[in-house]
């Protein structure tokens, strides 16, 4: 099995349409693939980032609704004194 690169860097293939196509056609495959697996890690990474954005929002709406639930207490005992 030969290699369809050559030491220069060209597609190795004779001078007729058919092997062309063929290296062409390979060649497309192997970039389609790798930029299939590279749109995946992308995703994912995306995606892992936005799930530790939605727990640190979480977080903080907790933090908020305490807060505002100490608020509220002591200014109704503020009120009642």
């Amino acid at each position: 099995f030969k290699s369809p690169m050559a030491k220069d860097g060209k597609f190795a293939a004779n001078n007729n349409t058919k092997d062309a196509g063929a290296v062409n056609g390979v060649a497309a495959s192997a970039v389609g693939k790798t930029l299939s697996t590279l749109i995946i890690a992308v995703r994912n990474t995306v995606d892992s980032g936005l799930r530790t954005i939605n727990e640190a929002l979480a977080k903080i709406k907790q933090e908020d609704k305490s807060a505002g639930a100490t608020n509220t207490a002591e200014a109704t005992t503020s009120v009642q004194n």
